[in-house]
């Protein structure tokens, strides 16, 4: 074969490899001028064929036979579209007449349209009537809420209607619907302007988002989560870190992103959530499941899942649902130990915790600088022990005001907001291992030490891994062009709010914790000498600090030799204890 065949040959080879590796829906809308089966046309085209224009009240377009995600108000379409396939997917049709799609560059560029949220223009077209709608396609899944009616049930509004979601990225379950009820949630975010929903599917578990299979889910608001990255970030994280430890169910749960709409209103970006329950956690029989709501300390007549004084319960019992009085007896007792310092050695405390996750907790939340998550914000897993006795563990809920971004009061939401100093914080203990370490100072410091050392060997816990998660989901947020419209539907709070942020701060936390876990555990065990005296009997540089913070953190860093010339010359002649000997332990305890 000579040169010029060979070419020919080479060339026809490509050509069929070219056709081959186009699928056919888009071959198709190549050669027919089609764009998910409705045909593109330009103003001229339209303009000889469209006289009247009308909207109609409710939508007449199906995607792949479905019902579609609308906005009344701006009168636009949501289609849900792969971020990951070239093509434009599925299939456009109307109940009456023909649909036309007016010519548009962004067409020629699916990924740029979608990050952009570019507005398509969308006509349906028959002898009686045209309507002119917009067209938004998200690189985000879609759930749409409908309600058909609503009753007053304990005090609070229950919608009855349906819901049905659009997962581009879940083939098997790629549309789902059913009849459901759902009702406004939360504490603090329940007068925020942007509404949490609790989702109750009607008999029957479904896997969402390719969650677990449920009927009981939680839509989180996100309203104050700046970025909307907090809590999704601070959830991979903690599985991470618990998936590591030998604690059976404590990696808690899976959340997604997806946008929402309810009655035809756009709403914005949520976090569908799986719900912290007996499912998740595989709890037996004698298992008891509480929630930490607030920091107030109980007292006994606050061990209620009814408000006392005007107050919401400070712990809510979950399980079982048949609660006995007794089933408060495990929280009391760890409120008894950990709070109210009813707590003589240090074995004691460590017996009723599982010490692994206690460590891993209380590490993660200094890690995440998680001020708000020290004792509130857990959900506590009281394991019975086949000797009659229980074992508590924790699992860290709504995170939000972490990673550099504790809780700002603007306005009439808590936004957060960076604080470059945060990553320097070193008081955020939770109230268990804080409590613990007072009564042995040596052995808690070097439990912490090791397992931070272990995590960040194993590669758990490094800079590159969690760039790499936030990387992830920021390139999601925005390639799919939900971030931005999020932020135009509810711009509050983004003037406080940077991506650089955070990865600053991880840089720098992650920085300084592999110098405090040393020096925490170096400090118990070195001498502690100024001017040829050593205070090492009655000076321990966390007390010091923890005890004298107000005054302290205005003059000195977090430095043990700088702490101990204070005390030295300042703290001791005006009888400033240094150590603890007995009675209110510091730290950790926010109220």
């Amino acid at each position: 074969m000579d040169i010029k065949k060979q070419r020919i040959a080479l060339l026809l080879i490509s050509i069929v490899a070219f056709i081959v590796y186009l699928n056919f829906s888009s071959l198709r809308s190549l050669l027919s001028n089609k764009i998910m089966s409705v045909k593109v046309m330009s103003e001229e085209e339209l303009a000889d064929m469209i006289v009247d224009q009308e909207v109609p009240e409710e939508s007449e377009i199906r995607f792949d036979s479905h019902p579609v995600a609308f906005d009344a108000s701006s009168n636009t379409f949501f289609i849900p579209q792969s971020l990951t396939e070239e093509h434009w997917e599925g299939r456009l049709t109307a109940e009456r007449g023909k649909l036309y799609f007016l010519d548009d560059e962004y067409f020629r560029d699916k990924s740029l349209a979608i990050e952009e949220g570019h507005i398509f223009k969308l006509y349906q077209v028959d002898e009686e009537k045209q309507s002119e709608y917009n067209v938004i396609f998200t690189g985000m899944p879609v759930i749409c809420l409908a309600e058909e009616s609503s009753a007053l049930e304990d005090d609070e509004t229950v919608s009855y209607g349906t819901v049905f979601i659009f997962d581009q990225y879940h083939s098997a379950a790629r549309f789902q619907s059913t009849d459901c009820t759902f009702h406004v949630r939360g504490g603090t975010s329940y007068g925020y302007v942007k509404k949490s929903y609790k989702l109750e599917l009607a008999n029957k578990n479904m896997s969402l988002l390719g969650m677990r299979k449920d009927d009981d889910w939680i839509l989180n608001a996100l309203y104050d989560d700046a970025g909307l990255i907090h809590n999704k970030l601070s959830v991979q994280v903690w599985q991470e870190i618990a998936s590591s430890n030998h604690v059976m169910n404590d990696e808690g749960y899976a959340m997604e992103y997806a946008e929402l709409f309810l009655n035809n209103e756009y709403c914005g970006v949520y976090a569908l959530t799986e719900r912290v329950d007996k499912q998740e956690l595989s709890l037996g029989k004698k298992d008891i499941l509480y929630k930490c709501r607030t920091t107030r300390i109980p007292e006994e007549h606050n061990y209620t899942n009814e408000d006392t004084d005007g107050m919401q319960p400070i712990f809510v019992l979950k399980y079982p649902k048949d609660l006995k009085e007794e089933d408060w007896d495990p929280i009391k007792k760890w409120v008894d130990l950990f709070l109210k310092g009813e707590i003589d050695t240090y074995e004691e405390g460590a017996d009723f915790l599982n010490m692994e996750n206690a460590v891993d907790a209380n590490l993660f939340c200094m890690l995440m600088a998680g001020t708000d998550n020290t004792r509130k914000n857990n959900y506590f897993i009281s394991e019975y022990q086949q000797d009659g006795t229980y074992r508590m563990k924790k699992i860290p809920w709504d995170m939000n005001a972490t990673w550099g971004n504790p809780w700002v009061d603007i306005e009439e939401c808590n936004f957060t907001k960076y604080d470059p100093d945060c990553y320097k914080d070193v008081s955020i203990w939770i109230s268990d291992i804080n409590t613990l370490y007072y009564y042995d100072r040596e052995t808690v410091s070097e439990l912490l030490r090791d397992r931070w050392n272990e995590l960040r060997g194993q590669g758990i816990i490094t800079k590159e891994k969690i760039f790499e998660m936030l990387d992830r989901q920021f390139r999601y947020l925005h390639a799919s062009g939900a971030y931005e419209r999020n932020y135009e539907r509810w711009p509050n709070g983004t003037e406080y709010w940077s991506d650089n942020y955070i990865y600053e701060y991880v840089d720098q936390r992650i920085d300084f914790l592999d110098q405090y876990y040393e020096q925490l555990y170096e400090d118990c065990r070195s001498p502690k000498v100024y001017g040829d005296v050593d205070y090492s009997a009655e000076f321990d540089t966390r007390y010091y600090w923890e005890a004298n913070k107000e005054v302290l953190q205005e003059l000195y860093p977090y430095d043990t030799q700088m702490l101990l010339e204070h005390y030295a010359l300042y703290g001791k002649p005006f009888d400033l204890k240094a150590i603890y000997d007995g009675g209110e332990i510091p730290g950790a305890i926010i109220e």
